[in-house]
């Protein structure tokens, strides 16, 4: 059964257990991967800030192609909690 010939009401029962299912933590963050440039404007540093975190191990990356990189919500939040360089608010 395509999506589209589902009822409605089913579609919606789905759509509100996936939000059910997204920790507080994450509600911030969209549910994919990162780029550098949005790690760094959710963490409030600068992109190479970001990159550098990557090469120096400190944030987990994934390959995305040949040069890109991409990074997990999750990876993003643990940096943060161990000390990410972020600007006061």
């Amino acid at each position: 059964m395509k999506r589209s010939e589902q009822p409605e009401s089913f579609q919606n029962q789905i759509d509100s257990q996936s939000v059910a299912q997204v920790p507080p933590a994450y509600r911030g963050l969209p549910n994919r991967l990162l780029t550098a440039l949005e790690v760094a404007e959710f963490v409030g540093c600068h992109e190479e800030t970001v990159r550098r975190a990557c090469l120096r191990g400190l944030l987990t990356s994934q390959r995305f192609g040949v040069r890109g990189r991409r990074f997990h919500p999750a990876d993003v939040l643990d940096w943060i909690r161990r000390g990410a360089p972020t600007k006061p608010s």
